[in-house]
């Protein structure tokens, strides 16, 4: 009987070698529901989760997933608006289902990805490598991805999402206030997490859609977006705390203004575009053709669904 010395015994463990077929590269929704659908491993360098705010269309039909799109009505400044359950709940599922079934290669501590030689090497935050060798691989997400080649477009928009923290005139309707232009065109209103147990009183994200120069511009700061978001929420009727009531009709009450402050600004980046090759493919399919053109696979991961839902 041999056995491995230290030093071997130390690389077999720290390096892996693993072969797939195909792997999806990626956390987005779009890339969990690809991988789900088609029983393919995936692989991420960051946790792509949806915001908690976003909703499917009505019309979404999730039920291959198991998956109730329940309807909810939203107040807005210009009409009751319908939308369909939270994409973080079915981003939620998906990524524990996908785990259960061993088809997340690396879930935790992926410092980088690199292409090289056909084999994806996924190194670890603690110094681990693993080898994994492919046929085909599907890029969602070029994050902290190497051995690409050159982008060959880019879109120059960016979402930018200003997080404010309502001071004053928390409690009211709205769910949504929409404005015109690309600066600070809605208002996403939400339960704030600075006040414990149930309630309704809000904070608030303010969303633009610009440029990289725009960014740049004091025009499109966040100190002007916190004094938009302001002229938006009194245009909609929304009040401060009350102050009393009216010395000259005492069956009316008196309001401070509205006062909201900005904790932070979170400008997400658009996705590169990049000519795909033979075993390389860049997909940027959206998350309702990938279920309406793709045939659920008999697997391990569809046979858990459906026995513990």
């Amino acid at each position: 009987m041999s056995f491995l010395s230290k030093s071997e015994m130390h690389s077999k463990i720290r390096n892996i070698d693993v072969a797939y077929d195909e792997i999806v590269v990626g956390s987005s929704l779009e890339a969990l529901a690809y991988s789900f659908l088609n029983n393919i491993p995936f692989v991420c360098a960051r946790f792509d989760s949806p915001y908690f705010f976003e909703r499917f269309e009505p019309g979404v039909n999730l039920s291959v997933f198991d998956f109730k799109n329940d309807i909810v009505n939203l107040k807005t400044n210009k009409s009751t608006l319908q939308m369909g359950a939270p994409k973080l709940r079915l981003w939620e599922k998906l990524y524990f289902y996908l785990n259960l079934s061993g088809l997340c290669i690396k879930s935790t501590n992926v410092s980088s990805l690199r292409i090289q030689d056909d084999v994806l090497k996924i190194t670890t935050s603690n110094a681990r490598l693993i080898k994994a060798h492919y046929n085909k691989l599907s890029v969602f997400d070029d994050y902290n991805m190497q051995g690409l080649s050159m982008p060959t477009t880019k879109d120059e928009k960016y979402v930018v999402y200003d997080w404010f923290q309502v001071k004053s005139g928390m409690k009211h309707e709205y769910d949504l206030i929409y404005d015109e232009g690309n600066f600070i065109h809605k208002l996403i209103f939400y339960p704030s997490e600075r006040v414990a147990g149930e309630h309704n009183f809000k904070d608030v994200i303010g969303v633009s859609c610009l440029d990289k120069k725009q960014i740049e511009d004091f025009e499109y700061s966040d100190v002007n977006a916190r004094f938009k978001t302001l002229h938006m929420m009194k245009q909609a009727g929304i009040k401060g705390a009350r102050n009393g009531r009216d010395v000259k009709d005492k069956t009316k009450y008196k309001y401070y203004s509205v006062k909201v402050e900005t904790p932070n600004r979170e400008i997400v980046h658009p996705q590169n575009l990049y000519e795909s090759s033979d075993y390389v493919v860049f997909n940027s399919t959206s998350f309702c053709d990938i279920i309406e053109n793709t045939k659920v696979k008999d697997c391990y991961a569809t046979h858990i669904l459906r026995r513990t839902t």
